[in-house]
């Protein structure tokens, strides 16, 4: 199916229109009215949407940053109908915007996150090869929408190199780094069957970590575990934070998502450093 869909950028206000009404209703909450759309559009930004058979199935809108001296595309944001996130819509999406992208002069596209998520993760790092150093706490307040209701707004931030082609290389790395990793934390079930993290809190931010490659345990289903237990996502909120703000601050980054085997209720990020991928 996936061959059927098509990606064209949005430029109409009648497409622009789609767009929002997709927003709204993946979001279920406010979403990002036209004009500011149309002012992306007319200064250095586009809009993205992906059809199948005519109906819009998903969108992704961006603009130039400029921070530090540094520019780049801002990736602000991505949907996907829910019954269509399983086609590889995601990645379509993402590889028009790097092509849009180079085409606008950009070498690099950054966006935010939230890691617990762990389907974006994939697509974020094991697809695309973007990886993230940065790591910030509740970015945008309390935020009442489906996904982000009644926990901190918490994000990392993702770079993605548009210019860097050699997958044959980056991939082998991240192979010969798996072979060593350890698992930073232990994981293990809760009584009622939800994945619990580091149970024992052995995690001690104040100590060094020397190693080339740690695995991070994240859950498979987050908002599984804030319907059926919002104290124990609330601990998984907490706890990564602390654990990533440590890492980034020692020189690790975010390179890759393992998904777990079998039935295991989590996947692993892999953690290394930055070192070893000159990032």
């Amino acid at each position: 199916m996936l061959e059927l869909v098509v990606v064209k950028e949005m430029e109409t206000l009648d497409e622009l229109e789609q767009v929002r009404q997709l927003e709204q209703a993946i979001w279920s909450t406010s979403c990002t009215p036209i004009h500011q759309l149309v002012a992306f559009i007319n200064n250095g930004g586009f809009v993205l949407g992906a059809y199948l058979n005519d109906e819009l199935i998903g969108f992704n809108y961006s603009y130039a940053g400029f921070v530090s001296g540094e520019h780049y595309l801002y990736s602000h944001l991505f949907g996907v109908k829910r019954e269509f996130r399983e086609l590889g819509v995601g990645e379509l999406l993402k590889l028009y915007q790097k092509e849009q992208a180079r085409s606008y002069g950009h070498s690099k596209c950054k966006w935010i996150f939230d890691p617990l998520e762990t389907r974006n993760g994939y697509l974020n790092f094991t697809k695309l090869r973007g990886y993230a150093t940065t790591y910030e706490a509740n970015v945008y307040g309390q935020l009442n929408d489906d996904f982000n209701k009644k926990l901190p707004s918490d994000r990392v931030f993702v770079e993605w190199q548009l210019e860097d082609d050699d997958a044959l290389r980056w991939y082998a790395k991240i192979e010969e780094l798996l072979e060593e990793a350890e698992e930073l934390v232990p994981w293990s079930f809760s009584l009622v069957g939800l994945p619990m993290l580091d149970a024992q809190n052995i995690f001690d931010p104040a100590l060094s970590y020397h190693r080339d490659a740690y695995l991070l345990p994240v859950p498979q289903y987050f908002q599984k575990i804030k319907v059926e237990s919002p104290a124990l996502a609330e601990d998984w909120r907490y706890k990564t934070r602390t654990i990533f703000e440590t890492m980034f601050k020692q020189g690790y980054a975010i390179i890759h998502l393992v998904k777990g085997q079998g039935q295991e209720a989590v996947h692993f990020y892999l953690l290394v450093k930055k070192s070893l991928f000159a990032l």
